[in-house]
């Protein structure tokens, strides 16, 4: 499947950009509670493009099974 490949090089660049994207955060200096919420916000987007890799792959699965 080639959704797979696409999928798992997707969140691997994808993670590698927010854990980046994290350490900048950490390190400046915004305050505590606005870092934290930008961290809880770059988190939710990963998790929320995981669900959306997890289910164009089941879609197209599903589509070629038929």
């Amino acid at each position: 499947m080639d959704t797979v490949l696409v999928g798992g090089g997707g969140f691997l660049l994808a993670a590698g950009a927010v854990f980046l994207a994290i350490d900048k955060v950490g390190k400046s200096d915004m305050a505590d509670r606005k870092k934290r919420l930008v961290i809880y916000a770059l988190l939710g987007a990963l998790i929320a493009l995981t669900i959306g890799i997890f289910h164009w792959h089941r879609a197209v699965y599903l589509a070629g099974s038929v």
